[in-house]
């Protein structure tokens, strides 16, 4: 929960990075979590058992199948960046945030009712267009995370403190 707003902002920039390799390549169904790989280039793929080992590793640690399904999706993206003579637009990496995210608490979130829900923090799910941005939701080192936190959750005590909550 001490992570909940940094976990948030960091699923906000994965929609962010994502919407912006999909307004390159197109629009997909499987919005929010998709296997990008295999809209950039179908015919790069990562080792099958690579894919059944991490799918099996994030059921056995946490269950979550949106975990399962874009662990898969950044080991395909990580098959396609090291495939030789694959070129990609300057664009960052879309599955930095999520693992980072998953770093700092787990898979504890759910899709309900078209956000995210990371207990007391939503994000607006949305279409992929309605995240597209060139600016940065925020940086991705610790640092500035534990920083947004700590400012957030003071904002928070402040409020309930000023209320006898």
């Amino acid at each position: 929960m001490e992570k909940s707003y940094s976990r948030a902002a960091l699923m906000e920039e994965y929609f962010r990075r994502a919407a912006l390799w999909l307004d390159v390549y197109g629009d997909t169904q499987y919005w929010p979590f998709l296997d990008l790989a295999a809209i950039v280039a179908p015919a790069i793929r990562a080792d099958p058992a690579v894919i059944a080992d991490i799918e099996g590793f994030i059921d056995e640690a946490s269950g979550s199948s949106y975990a399962m399904d874009s662990g898969a999706a950044a080991v395909q993206w990580a098959a396609l960046t090291s495939a030789p003579g694959v070129e990609l637009p300057p664009l960052p990496d879309p599955f930095e945030p999520l693992l980072r995210l998953y770093e700092r608490g787990g898979s504890g979130f759910r899709l309900t009712n078209g956000f995210v829900d990371f207990g007391m923090i939503m994000v607006p799910r949305g279409s992929w267009r309605m995240h597209l941005s060139p600016t940065p939701i925020i940086e991705l080192d610790d640092e500035a995370l534990d920083a947004l936190d700590e400012r957030k959750w003071a904002e928070f005590n402040a409020l309930t403190d000023g209320r006898g909550q």
